[in-house]
């Protein structure tokens, strides 16, 4: 059995920066796996897409992987698109390509091994974890890195008998975008970024029929513009209600909610769990679509007609039941196709991942309250079912949104995977 300093389940976007920051931080002695389910590392779901117009949702100068290198994907970008600026909203393939190229440089390279397969469990052997493949081959390692990224949404609404054959659970899975009549009508369920993400996929699959998103609160994200964030010292407010109100008074929300990121976590951790539910029930629809912007190219491009309601069943041949938010009335809506774009699934106390099972059952994973993702420590070890961290057995990303809210983005998770890169080459 190969053993190794560190194995890291996951080769997306978060297991990549682990993997280059982890060959960087360990020296010519560090060994590490990459253990990765696709056949393309590097890009997960965010940055395999075949789809040139899917732009970053955040300015090449805000994208380098490498904390310490500001600069680094913009000059890289430069070598591919020469009048690349700061603010160039560069297509997500190519950052994918940036990704893969880290993964390809010599150090990362040497000592970093790529494993093709699927982790379906872990065990322990005295001081090492032993990761279990689905093709029953083992890789013993001293530290294991769960770096699952984002993963396909839950279905929106619980479907009884035959699902309709025009209903696409996975917004990411192939051919969700073609195979359509260039006048039918569809419906994404959901008006978030990714309902954004299918809009331009399908109209970039020559479609010019209606294309309705249908969300709860029927709000869609807001554009970039340039602005200028300022440093606060301090924020002056602690509850949900004093933040909305805070960002509601100042001149510029876009320079407001940007002057409050290197502080978000911060006030995340000082809010109680009442607090953080409150936030969630009110004023989450209206943070993630002003602080989780789309580049203007791509807002420009999307047509679609936004219903604001809840769906509540879908028949035969996609005859969609909604129902308009405020009232007790239902209307019906007949669609070519149905695709899920509710966002990432979340919640770990109900997801059936094999290994998240098999990690749950062993009470080393425990989803938190408000179903965000899994209880972490503030080096990103997990903790198990009795409140104390599993040893050596660390996450990143997605997963920690319960102790840091801010953890989906670049700009965040390289800087966990550069500390988190430290912790395993000790």
């Amino acid at each position: 059995m190969t053993r190794f300093d560190v194995a890291i389940i996951g080769a997306g976007a978060s297991g990549t920066l682990t993997a280059v920051q982890f060959a960087r931080a360990a020296g010519p002695n560090g060994r590490g796996a990459l253990i990765e389910a696709g056949a393309r590392a590097a890009r997960g779901l965010a940055y395999g897409t075949p789809y040139g117009a899917h732009l970053l949702n955040v300015p090449a100068a805000r994208m380098s992987a490498l904390p310490d290198d500001p600069e680094h994907f913009l000059r890289w970008l430069r070598g591919r698109i020469a009048t690349a600026q700061p603010g160039t909203f560069a297509p997500r393939a190519l950052y994918g390509d940036y990704l893969a190229s880290l993964l390809a440089e010599r150090d990362t390279y040497e000592r970093v091994t790529r494993v093709g397969g699927t982790a379906v469990g872990l065990t322990r052997s005295g001081d090492d974890w032993i990761v279990h493949l689905h093709d029953d081959r083992t890789i013993a390692a001293r530290s294991v890195v769960l770096a699952l990224g984002n993963l396909p949404p839950s279905d929106p609404l619980q479907l009884e008998g035959e699902v309709p054959l025009e209903y696409v659970r996975d917004p990411w899975a192939h051919g969700a975008a073609i195979g359509l009549a260039a006048d039918a009508p569809v419906l994404l369920i959901g008006s978030g970024l990714t309902a954004i993400d299918v809009a331009v996929a399908i109209r970039h699959e020559g479609h010019t029929g209606p294309i309705y998103a249908l969300s709860r609160h029927g709000r869609m994200p807001q554009s970039h513009a340039p602005v200028t964030a300022r440093p606060l010292a301090s924020v002056p407010f602690a509850t949900p209600r004093q933040a909305l109100r805070w960002v509601r008074e100042q001149p510029d929300w876009r320079a407001a909610i940007d002057s409050l990121r290197p502080h978000t976590v911060a006030i995340w951790q000082g809010w109680s769990l009442r607090q953080r539910m409150s936030f969630l029930r009110h004023v989450r629809s209206l943070w993630d679509v002003h602080r989780h912007r789309a580049a203007p190219e791509v807002l420009g491009e999307v047509q679609v007609e936004v219903l604001q309601g809840r769906i509540l069943s879908l028949t035969g041949a996609l005859d969609v039941t909604w129902q308009p938010r405020g009232t007790s009335e239902r209307r019906t809506l007949h669609v070519a196709r149905a695709i899920n774009c509710t966002g990432p699934a979340s919640d770990y106390a109900r997801l059936d991942l094999p290994l998240v099972v098999q990690l749950r059952r062993a009470g080393w994973l425990v989803a938190d309250p408000l179903r965000l993702g899994v209880e972490t420590a503030p080096d990103g070890c997990l903790l198990g079912i009795d409140g104390q961290p599993v040893e050596r057995l660390y996450t990143l990303g997605p997963l920690r949104r319960p102790a840091l809210w801010e953890s989906t983005a670049i700009p965040e998770i390289r800087e966990q995977a550069a500390a988190l890169a430290l912790t395993l080459a000790q």
